[in-house]
């Protein structure tokens, strides 16, 4: 891996709001702003990196695996390669930004980045990107889970055979109009509270939970209505994970991705944006494994970062570099 990563991750590590490559040479003094952005626009994996950090820190036994997508927000930056137009849930409009889509693992204590994938226009579609990293799960990571959780956009038929296939369980919802036993679920039964074992358009035999206006689904037919709630409510999860990444490690902040060429005009470059969003990846994991060996949260132990800076050790950042 190129050397100027480790300067790069020290920064998203130790500093606040610094995440352009100026600002890191600046606060760091070690490397210069030029090899912060050769090392962006270089030709090594974002996602072999990610590998490599999982592997020297943790162990995935276990567990629950959840898939969901968000947007780093990108408004200013028109000309960006991975950028592209996309819906907003969160606003409720389109928005300029690159969709990131996370795989992550959690046990209910710990939660773990395992894979990413970003949606470009015209490429795979995000349930394509869902099975792509549940497949690297499962044949790269060995990771066998105790349930899938992912939210109402991702439940295709060709998801949930893929789950049903590798022999694991889901807990996810569906929307009003999927079919189950043939009938629109909103017409199924008008009852607030009901549950139901049948199929799902697809073939898929499932339970289905209504609990007040939302449809659960989990294709592990002994769940109780009750457990299945509980279940899906620990994919909320992957929320703090994006919350994190986007508040404390800088993911929306990075500038780089395109390259001037006199009066202005721009030629926009590949894979920028991935590599800063795995370094970002990287700076988690590191966080994670730190905050437990710490027993501190990752809050606290952030804090703890930008104010003693780089006095504190960090021995996860030692075993990460020396594992790459």
């Amino acid at each position: 891996m190129p050397a100027p990563i480790w300067p790069y991750v020290t920064a998203l590590l130790y500093f606040a709001e610094v995440s352009t490559c100026v600002a890191i040479a600046q606060a760091l003094e070690m490397t210069s702003h030029d090899r912060l952005t050769r090392m962006l626009w270089g030709q090594w994996s974002g996602q072999t990196l990610l590998e490599l950090a999982l592997h020297a820190l943790f162990t995935a036994v276990g567990g629950d695996l959840i898939v969901d997508d968000t947007i780093v927000e990108k408004p200013h930056a028109t000309l960006l390669a991975e950028a592209t137009w996309v819906w907003s849930t969160k606003h409720n409009r389109v928005v300029f930004g690159i969709p990131l889509v996370l795989l992550v693992w959690t046990n209910g204590q710990v939660r773990i980045p395992l894979a990413f994938r970003i949606w470009r226009k015209g490429g795979p579609s995000k349930f394509d990107l869902a099975l792509e990293v549940l497949s690297y799960a499962r044949n790269r990571l060995r990771v066998t889970p105790r349930y899938v959780l992912f939210d109402a956009w991702y439940p295709s038929k060709r998801l949930l055979k893929r789950i049903r296939d590798y022999g694991w369980y889901f807990v996810c919802r569906l929307k009003k109009n999927r079919r189950f036993e043939g009938k629109p679920l909103k017409g199924y039964r008008r009852q607030p509270y009901w549950d139901a074992v049948g199929r799902v358009s697809g073939g898929i035999k499932v339970r289905v939970v209504k609990y007040r206006r939302k449809y659960y689904a989990t294709n592990r037919l002994s769940l109780t209505a009750p457990e299945v709630r509980a279940l899906y409510q620990r994919r909320h999860a992957i929320e703090e994970v994006f919350k994190f990444l986007k508040a404390q490690l800088g993911l929306a902040a990075c500038q780089a991705g395109y390259k001037r060429f006199g009066q202005g005009r721009c030629q926009a470059g590949e894979g920028v944006q991935a590599h800063h969003i795995a370094l970002c990846l990287v700076a988690y994991l590191i966080l994670e494994r730190e905050r437990i060996d710490q027993g501190v949260t990752l809050h606290h132990l952030r804090r703890k970062l930008i104010v003693k800076g780089l006095t504190v050790s960090l021995p996860s950042l030692a075993r990460v570099r020396a594992a790459a």
